[in-house]
């Protein structure tokens, strides 16, 4: 079955590669139909090379870079800035650090000459690392009694126990008190400043002219990469819960789930089918039908699996009232485990192609969306290749494929929940599934 989606009259815009005398890799993608242009710098290192009791190091040292240079105060580059309409940004995803700004493509060589200065040239203020440090305590502050994000994080650190993906990027309250200003000026110097980073500019621009620029503006990459520990999905260990006591609440937070697979692993895309089918498709999927449209349990459920360099996490996440807790996750593996028996419908498999290829279009719809899609690419290893291909590799995952996929990657029988509710009232119920531990 083929999608008739509307991608079908999408094309992409051409991509240039170019690989600079300075070593620096280059990609240009010239759309001239407004007078703008986004420009990203990236660092192939991100969160997973936070030290062990350092979560937050590679973010914080990511944001530092857009409080002044050598040169420009934080208040003088800020002007400069609004004097040009331009925007200027940093963070630090998992495996990436991202250097961003964008503005008007007559200023186009000023931008990429402050980019550099931001990035080579970092002020790293005292006064303005306990600011910055200041302001994310007191943001980790007012979020420490979210059940959401309380459910978030307990189940990314517990999945991931012992492996670079056990903390929040944005790190905790914990790590962010014992962080130093030399802890930040050393993960710069030996992470930032590595090999394998590279340009991607997007916007009204002539590759001509920008070649040239960028050859003479960046110098070559230098240092030692740093280096990643990976891991792979352990061994079964059966359904693990992990209450986090909150007596006040009258509804649970719920997050059930596993290690899943990375973004370039073979069946990824399959598994993007599969998963639309059974709870990334909102109101039509499985999970939905069942666990709200039947049950009535919750207002909302969902799967998802996070794209990552390693194995990311393949996460159910929902809310329900107390006293149905147990009851809801009881029929999640239900679905699940009649999803693995039965597999997904012709239609099933009509609706999550469809959706899939005729979205696509919106992925690039901005120029920072068409070089997120670019990043994402060059990060993983996959080419840029990879997203002229995506639309074709969708319509063609057949029905047996996305029964495969979910028999090889989704595991009923070993997964963790990690629930945030009051405990006294399923702590009991839960523990018929096995192992159960409870934290204040």
């Amino acid at each position: 079955m083929k999608s008739v989606g509307p991608s079908r009259g999408f094309s992409l815009p051409p991509i240039s590669a170019s690989l600079l005398g300075n070593g620096l890799k280059l990609y240009a993608v010239p759309l001239p139909d407004l007078p703008l242009v986004s420009i990203h710098l990236i660092v192939p290192c991100g969160a997973e090379a936070d030290p062990v009791g350092q979560a937050g190091l590679a973010d914080l040292s990511a944001e530092m870079l857009t409080l002044g240079t050598k040169k420009r105060s934080s208040l003088r580059l800020a002007a400069e800035m609004d004097g040009m309409g331009a925007i200027l940004s940093a963070y630090a995803g998992w495996n990436v650090t991202s250097l961003h700004i964008s503005g008007l493509s007559e200023d186009l060589e000023r931008l990429l000459e402050l980019l550099r200065e931001i990035y080579t040239e970092p002020a790293h203020a005292p006064e303005e690392f306990e600011q910055l440090k200041q302001r994310r305590i007191g943001q980790l502050i007012q979020q420490k009694d979210e059940s959401q994000i309380i459910a978030d994080e307990r189940f990314q650190q517990t999945l991931f126990q012992g492996t670079p993906y056990d903390h929040p990027t944005y790190g905790t309250l914990e790590s962010l008190t014992k962080l130093t200003f030399d802890d930040v000026k050393e993960f710069y110097r030996k992470s930032f400043l590595a090999p394998g980073s590279f340009l991607v500019l997007v916007g009204d621009l002539s590759l001509d002219r920008c070649l040239p620029w960028v050859e003479r503006i960046f110098p070559a990459p230098g240092g030692k990469k740093p280096e990643v520990r990976g891991f792979s999905p352990p061994s079964s260990r059966g359904i693990r819960t992990w209450i986090v006591d909150r007596p006040d609440l009258t509804q649970s937070q719920i997050r059930l789930g596993h290690m899943g697979i990375p973004f370039a692993h073979p069946a990824y895309i399959p598994f993007e089918v599969m998963n639309y089918i059974l709870g990334g498709g909102g109101f039509s999927s499985r999970l939905m039908q069942k666990i709200r449209s039947e049950l009535g349990y919750t207002y909302g459920i969902y799967s998802s699996l996070e794209p990552r360099k390693f194995p990311g996490p393949f996460a159910i996440s929902t809310f329900t009232p107390t006293d149905i807790t147990f009851p809801c996750v009881q029929e999640i593996g239900a679905v699940l485990r009649s999803f693995l028996d039965q597999g997904a419908t012709a239609q099933e498999r009509e609706e999550a192609v469809n959706f899939f290829t005729g979205s696509y279009p919106r992925r690039f719809e901005t120029l920072s969306q068409i070089a997120q899609r670019i990043i994402q690419a060059e990060l993983h290893g996959v080419g840029v290749e990879y997203l002229s291909s995506y639309p074709g590799r969708i319509a063609g995952v057949s029905l047996e494929e996305i029964s495969r996929t979910a028999r090889e990657h989704i595991h009923p029988q070993d997964l963790l929940a990690v629930v945030v509710g009051r405990a006294e009232d399923f702590r009991k119920a839960f523990e018929s599934l096995g192992p159960v531990e409870v934290f204040q």
